[in-house]
C-alpha cells in the first residue's frame, strides 16, 4: 500500500474555527431568547401527536391546544402542591438539623484533637467561622436563587407562548421550510423533519418515563430504609436525571447527607448502596431500553456537548445538549457531506456491521463505503485537506475493494437463501 500524503489548508482551518467560535458566541449572546425557544421546540414535538389526534376528532386547532395546556397545568399544580407541603415541613426541621450538624462537627474535632494531641484546635473559633461561612453562603445562595427565579418566571411565561405559536402555525412553518429547497427534494426534507421531530419526542417521553420509574424505585427504597421525606428525596433525585451524567450524583448526595446528619453513618451507607444499585440498573437497562438507540450518541461526543452546553447556556445547556445533538445526528445522516460526522457521533463507530449508516446503504443496494473513505471525502470537500494524486489513487483502490467485498457478501447471502 502506497503512503498517503495529506496537505493541510490553514485558511480553511481558520475559517471553520472562526465560524465555530462565532456560533458559540452567538448562542451565548442570544441565550435569553434561544433557551426558552429550545425548550418550546421540545415541548411542541411532544404535544404535536396529541394535537393531531384531537384535530382528527374535529376539535378546532386553538381549542385542542388549550386542552393540552390545561392538562399540563393540572399535573404541574399537583406536583407543585406536593413539593411545597413537603419542603415546608423540611424547613421547619432545619433548626434541629443545624443543631445536629454542629454536634457532628464538634464531635469530629474532639476526636481529631484526641488522636493528634499536637494539633491546637480552637473549637469555638472553628464553629464561629463555620456559622459565618454558612450565613454568607446562604445570602449568596438566596441572591442567586432570586436571580434564577426571576429568569425562570420570565421563561415560564415565554415557553407557553412559543409552544402555542409553534403548534398553531406548525403547518405554515413546515411549508416555509420546505420552500427553501427545490421541489424534487421537498419530500425528502419533509421526511427528515418528521424524523427529527420523532427523535426529540422519543427522547423527552423516554426520559420522562425513566424519571417516573426512578421516582417510584427511589421512594420505595428510601421508605424501606426508613429515611424521613423519602418520597420527596426519591422524586427530587429522579428529576435530576435530566442533567446528563452528573444529575443523579448531585441528587443522591442530599439524602445521603440528610441520613448522616439526622440518623447515623449506617443509614447513610444504606442510602448510598441503594442509589448505587439503582444507578447501575438505570444506566445499563432502563435508559438504553426506554430512551432507545435512535437518540443515542457516543459518550465522548455527549460529554463534550454537555461541557459546551454548560458553558454557553448553563444548566439549561446541559439539559438541552443531548436531545439537540441527537437531532443534529439525524440531520447529518441525510447530508452526504456530513455522513462521516454522523458516524463519529454514533455509538457504533467501530462496528461496521451494525452501524446505522451502513444499514441504510445496504437497503438502497449501493456500494458500502467505509467511514475512513467517507472521512477523507468529507475533509476534501471542506478544504481542510487537498487530494493529492496519491490520495485519489488510494481512495479509488479502497473503493474498488469495497465493491468487490460487497458483491462477494451478496453472493454468499444468495447461497445461504
Amino acid at each position: 500500500m502506497s503512503e498517503i500524503k495529506l496537505r493541510f489548508s490553514a485558511l480553511n482551518y481558520f475559517l471553520i474555527l472562526g465560524s465555530f467560535m462565532l456560533t458559540i458566541a452567538g448562542l451565548k449572546f442570544a441565550s435569553g431568547f434561544l433557551v426558552p425557544f429550545a425548550f418550546s421546540v421540545l415541548f411542541a414535538f411532544i404535544l404535536m401527536p396529541f394535537q393531531r389526534r384531537l384535530e382528527k376528532r374535529r376539535v378546532p386547532k386553538a381549542i385542542a391546544i388549550f386542552i393540552l395546556f390545561g392538562s399540563i397545568i393540572a399535573v404541574l399544580y399537583f406536583v407543585i402542591f406536593f413539593f411545597s407541603t413537603q419542603i415546608s415541613k423540611l424547613v421547619q426541621d432545619m433548626e434541629d438539623i443545624q443543631g445536629k450538624t454542629e454536634y457532628l462537627i464538634n464531635s469530629g474535632l474532639i476526636k481529631l484533637q484526641s488522636n493528634f494531641p499536637a494539633l491546637e484546635i480552637d473549637r469555638q473559633k472553628v464553629m464561629l467561622d463555620l456559622r459565618e461561612f454558612a450565613e454568607r453562603s446562604s445570602g449568596t445562595f438566596l441572591s442567586s436563587t432570586f436571580n434564577q427565579t426571576t429568569s425562570f418566571l420570565a421563561a415560564t411565561f415565554l415557553v407557553p407562548v412559543y409552544v402555542f405559536l409553534l403548534l398553531f402555525f406548525r403547518k405554515g412553518i413546515k411549508e416555509g421550510i420546505l420552500y427553501f429547497f427545490a421541489p424534487e427534494k421537498r419530500d425528502t426534507i419533509e421526511s427528515i423533519l418528521y424524523e427529527v421531530q420523532g427523535v426529540g419526542k422519543d427522547y423527552v417521553l423516554g426520559l420522562a418515563t425513566v424519571v417516573g420509574i426512578l421516582a417510584v424505585v427511589n421512594s420505595t427504597a428510601l421508605l424501606i430504609i426508613g429515611l424521613d421525606y423519602a418520597i420527596l428525596f426519591g422524586i427530587f433525585t429522579a428529576m435530576l436525571i435530566i442533567i446528563p451524567f452528573v444529575g443523579t450524583y448531585i441528587g443522591s448526595a442530599l439524602p445521603i447527607l440528610y441520613a448522616l446528619v439526622t440518623h447515623d453513618a449506617q443509614m447513610a451507607f444504606m442510602v448510598l448502596i441503594a442509589y448505587v444499585v439503582i444507578q447501575l440498573i438505570e444506566g445499563n437497562f432502563l435508559t438504553p431500553k426506554i430512551v432507545g438507540n435512535n437518540t443515542s450518541v457516543n459518550a465522548a461526543v455527549a460529554f463534550i456537548a454537555i461541557i459546551i452546553g454548560g458553558y454557553v447556556w448553563g444548566m439549561a445547556g446541559m439539559i438541552l445538549s443531548i436531545p439537540f445533538l441527537a437531532m443534529l445526528k439525524k440531520i447529518f445522516r441525510h447530508v452526504e457531506e456530513l455522513k462521516p460526522v454522523a458516524i463519529l457521533m454514533g455509538e457504533s463507530l467501530y462496528d461496521s456491521e451494525t452501524d446505522e449508516l451502513h444499514d441504510e446503504v445496504r437497503k438502497t443496494k449501493t456500494p458500502n463505503i467505509s467511514w475512513r473513505t467517507q472521512m477523507l471525502n468529507f475533509l476534501g470537500r471542506t478544504g481542510l485537506i487537498k487530494k493529492t494524486p496519491e490520495v485519489k489513487d488510494e481512495m479509488e483502490k479502497a473503493h474498488e475493494e469495497e465493491i468487490i467485498q460487497e458483491m462477494e457478501t451478496e453472493d454468499k447471502t444468495k447461497d445461504i437463501r
